[in-house]
């Protein structure tokens, strides 16, 4: 019996759609990754503050930074960190988000935010005292303790953040912010969220605010200053 060949043209029509199905699915599938990447972050972010629960449990429930007393020790994110990573809460990729590479922490290693730290935790800082109050284990869902750092594009003083374009002229900070009850949301701005530390309440609250805003505000590293922030990008 004489075999039936496939045309060119029935074979153009075929890598036709083969070329159509791949142009939907692989947007569907990057969609997938980010969303996939997004998950991850969050669950390290939840991790990371079941690691300063655990800590203020032998510190009279104060996270590191703060000693038995409640005085304030330092207000530097590695300092925190270090502490933690010391005590082995949890492991050094752990602090590194899943939507960036960077070096991974070691033990005997100093950290430095640039290269080993993803996320931003809050700042205690002068002026900071009802912050201070809610760093310690306490169930308030109204209040961030930590998230994904802010990143400056090179050209502009833009916040940003590993899940927003780099390039872009606006503020397009997105990223998961952990509250101190232990749950995780992902925010599509960074300055407009309703907050609470003690008695004071506010809304539109910028993450990345400056030193004399009078809301709440994270901090990226010991020390720097752009834009009249506290907060150094990199």
């Amino acid at each position: 019996m004489k075999k039936r060949a496939f045309t060119l043209i029935e074979l153009l029509v075929v890598i036709s759609i083969i070329a159509l199905l791949i142009g939907i699915l692989l947007p569907a599938l990057g969609a997938a990754r980010r969303t996939a990447r997004q998950m991850q972050n969050s669950t390290q972010i939840r991790g990371i503050h079941t690691g300063l629960v655990l800590f203020s449990q032998g510190n009279n429930t104060y996270y590191p930074g703060i000693n038995t007393i409640g005085t304030l020790v330092t207000n530097t994110v590695e300092f925190r960190f270090q502490e933690l990573l010391d005590d082995n809460y949890f492991t050094g990729e752990y602090v590194i988000s899943p939507s960036e590479t960077k070096t991974r922490w070691t033990t005997g290693t100093a950290l430095t935010a640039a290269n080993n730290l993803s996320y931003a935790l809050l700042e205690l800082g002068s002026g900071a005292s009802n912050r201070r109050n809610e760093w310690r284990d306490t169930s308030n869902s109204e209040a961030a303790v930590l998230s994904d750092r802010a990143k400056q594009n090179t050209t502009t003083a833009f916040v940003k953040s590993v899940h927003t374009n780099p390039t872009a002229s606006t503020n397009e900070w997105r990223g998961s912010v952990g509250f101190n009850d232990n749950h995780v949301t992902f925010e599509a701005t960074h300055d407009q969220l309703d907050l609470q530390y003690g008695d004071d309440s506010t809304t539109d609250d910028n993450l990345f605010a400056g030193a004399a805003a009078s809301d709440a505000l994270m901090i990226s590293a010991a020390s720097g200053t752009v834009a009249g922030t506290n907060v150094m990008y990199d």
